[in-house]
């Protein structure tokens, strides 16, 4: 249960209870895990609440115990680990983003990593950014399974579809990319067929049809 107060949010596991100054109704409150993201500091007397939500420090918290279970970081999304979609969170801190489980850091740090594939339990991929570059990655090999990109599409074997991803050197011109044979093996096309392609999201039957012009 959790309630609000005067100085922020009381949660109680029916045993004890304890004041946060800011707690994120997702995971534990609407039973989808164990976990809730929480922060200590005093959120509510910021005057302004989007600033002071910002400028706070927010850690991964235990229902049961009430105790923090995570490191402390700038930004933590409810994604993966408190949404019990899988054994992963988000953790952001000073503008860089990595991936964790309860036994620690699991990626190394990346301007940005995307929603989507091992955070969200659909596939051991994820597509991380450095230096303006996206590239897929192995959540448990930590490898990298394709070259430097500058688009990192919602779509393929990071959904847990096959070994076809979609790249892009630019220009708004893309390609499908299998990750198995580390190349590109489709002819190229434009945004409007990606978008067309994302409609069905079936990256084997859109290499079927791009091969035949169909797209």
């Amino acid at each position: 249960m959790v309630y609000e107060t005067e100085e922020g949010f009381t949660v109680s596991n029916g045993q004890k209870e304890v004041t946060f100054g800011w707690v994120f109704k997702e995971g534990a409150f609407k039973n989808q895990s164990e976990y809730f993201i929480a922060t200590e500091d005093s959120v509510k007397n910021a005057e302004n609440l989007s600033i002071g939500i910002k400028k706070a420090r927010w850690a991964v918290y235990s229902i049961k115990t009430l105790k923090r279970v995570s490191p402390v970081f700038d930004w933590i999304s409810p994604l993966g680990l408190v949404k019990g979609q899988s054994p992963y969170y988000r953790g952001t801190l000073n503008g860089k983003e990595a991936l964790f489980t309860l036994t620690g850091q699991k990626t190394d740090w990346f301007d940005k990593i995307r929603d989507r594939g091992a955070l969200t339990g659909e596939s051991p991929y994820y597509w991380g950014k450095k230096n303006g570059y996206y590239a897929l990655y192995h959540i448990e090999t930590g490898k990298k399974l394709t070259e430097d990109f500058k688009s990192s599409v919602i779509a393929g074997a990071l959904l847990g579809r096959g070994s076809l991803v979609v790249g892009s050197y630019g220009e708004e011109i893309f390609f499908i990319y299998d990750i198995e044979k580390k190349e590109k093996i489709s002819p190229e096309f434009d945004e409007d067929a990606l978008i067309q392609i994302l409609k069905h999201g079936d990256l084997e039957r859109a290499l079927k049809e791009l091969s035949a012009g169909q797209v």
